[in-house]
Parts: C-alpha cells; structure tokens; sequence
C-alpha cells in the first residue's frame, strides 16, 4: 500500500548520529555542513547546521529488499515502527513530506496493453513515463496534477531495468503485473483532511481506509480511449443526429483534439477554450452508457 516516502525529523543530535547512523553516512560535505549516505534502500541527509535527518526510498524495498510482492498497511506500519525504535526517536517526530501508495495488480496480458488505453482524468491527459537508461522502450503512463501525480507502469520490466536483472534470473520473476500508484505532497495530505501528517497518523486506521478510497474514486473517474461503443444500445442509432455526436466522441477521445485545444487556446482566446474543454467533458461523459472496453473491464475488475 504505502512505497516511496519522504520523511523528516528534527532535533537530531550529533550523538545519536554518531551512535546509531556513523556507518550509514560515509559521505561528508563540508561546504554545506551535512552528512550523506544510505541505509538500505532508504536516502540519508544529516543537516548537521539544522540538526535535522532527511529520509527518502522506498519502505516495501527496506522491508523486502525489492517491491514487485504484495507489502500490506501493517507492513509499512511495522517497519515504520522499526525505523523508529531503531533511531529511538518517537513516530510523532517524523514529518512526512510526500508519500506514495499504491497496488500491484497482476494482469492477463502484458500491461502496456491496458496501459494505453489510459487517456486522462479530470480533463488531464496521460503522458507516457520517461524510458529508464539504457532502452528507450516506454513502460508506463502518468498524469501530473498539481498537488499529486498518478501514474500506471509495467512493475516487472521497470524492476528488470532498474536492478539489471539478467535474463536467466528473469523467469523466477512474477509475469504481468501492472503497478497503479499515487503520489501525495503534505499539502495535499492536508487538503484530505489530515492536518498534521506524521509517520505516527499514518498508522491510524483511518489513513489506511483513506488510501483504499482514494485510489477506488481517482480509478472511477479515469477516462480510456480505447473503448468500444455499443450502437445497438443507442436509441436511434442511425439518424443523423447520433451520426454527428459518434463523430465528435471520436474526434474528441483522439490525439488530434489536444491539437485543437491548443489551437484555441493560442490563437483563439481562453473563453472558447476553456468551453471546447467542457463540451469534450460533457460529451464523454454521455457516452459512458454506451461503452464497453476489455482492457478497461479487466484492469478495473482485477482492480
């Protein structure tokens, strides 16, 4: 459920950095006063001017060494705890600045397939995620909002790419499995209602169930492109009328509608714009009854 966090704690001292972190934080900086260094998958910055340790990685890697198996709420919550009692330094002290969540979903087919039926959320579009070095191959789609970002990828080829697994180890490794992820800046933590985000509130049963809902609800709302419409549950399927509309949803879900878009929004004005916007909007969403999709049903389904 919870992977990459980012994390902070203040009123570090020299000593318990001495005691508990010395091998952990080789690397010295003495222009900017700071130590740094990695405690298993787990980034460490000691401010040594601010007495104040950064923490940044992923949690299901510093339990499981990697993160493609299913890692549970308790889980995290344990090794949240276990970073604390290591450190002896209360959960209430950790102050959480981003964190992601997420689930592995296990497919029927390669990922990329339902992956690229994604087309955008909230009038949002979904952009295909950088290539890792080394290929240039592209393994996964994400919307950038302005206080989260979402973001569907192959969990399988990304882990191949990143760790350089070798081909012979690669079959011990699970087989289709899509990862669906959000990730949440404090404000935005705020913003659904959790005014002081701690590693300590985390734990709260209630941050678990916001998590299950939020990604159930940004899910719902998404739009796919790749959905197929059932005109035999159109009421008068072949007058001109309906002709017309199948014929704006088609241009509408396509990628020469962001042309358009940008078309008016630089040379037209943001009135029009911001209307062609919202008929797109309107006009996808009186379409939902009539669409059906594998991908789609599948992926939501397994979900």
């Amino acid at each position: 459920m919870i992977d990459r966090i980012i994390m902070q704690v203040a009123g570090i001292s020299d000593g318990l950095i001495e005691d508990k972190l010395d091998e952990f934080l080789p690397i010295f900086d003495e222009a900017k006063n700071l130590r740094r260094g990695q405690w298993r998958s787990l980034k460490l910055t000691y401010y040594h001017t601010y007495s104040l340790l950064r923490i940044t990685g992923s949690l299901h890697k510093f339990a499981k060494k990697h993160n493609y198996k299913p890692f549970t709420f308790r889980e995290a919550a344990e090794t949240l705890r276990g970073i604390a009692t290591f450190l002896g330094v209360p959960l209430s002290a950790f102050r959480i600045n981003s964190i992601e969540i997420g689930v592995n979903i296990s497919m029927g087919e390669t990922p990329m397939k339902y992956i690229e039926t994604i087309s955008e959320y909230k009038g949002n579009k979904f952009i295909p995620m950088p290539p890792r070095s080394g290929t240039n191959k592209i393994y996964g789609r994400k919307c950038k909002m302005a206080e989260y970002d979402i973001k569907f990828y192959d969990k399988i080829a990304d882990y191949i790419l990143e760790k350089k697994i070798k081909a012979a180890d690669r079959e011990k490794l699970p087989k289709n499995l899509l990862r669906y992820e959000i990730k949440l800046s404090r404000k935005q933590l705020m913003t659904f209602g959790f005014p002081d985000p701690t590693a300590e509130n985390l734990l709260k049963r209630r941050y678990a169930i916001f998590c299950v809902y939020l990604l159930r609800s940004i899910m719902k709302d998404i739009v796919f492109t790749n959905d197929i419409v059932d005109y035999s549950k159109i009421p008068y399927c072949s007058s001109k009328v309906l002709q017309n509309r199948i014929k704006r949803y088609i241009f509408a879900v396509s990628d020469g509608y962001d042309r358009y878009l940008a078309y008016l929004k630089d040379y037209v004005g943001d009135d029009e714009y911001t209307k062609a916007k919202r008929s797109k909007a309107s006009l996808i969403k009186s379409m939902q009854p009539f669409l059906y999709g594998k991908y789609e049903t599948e992926l939501k389904e397994r979900f």
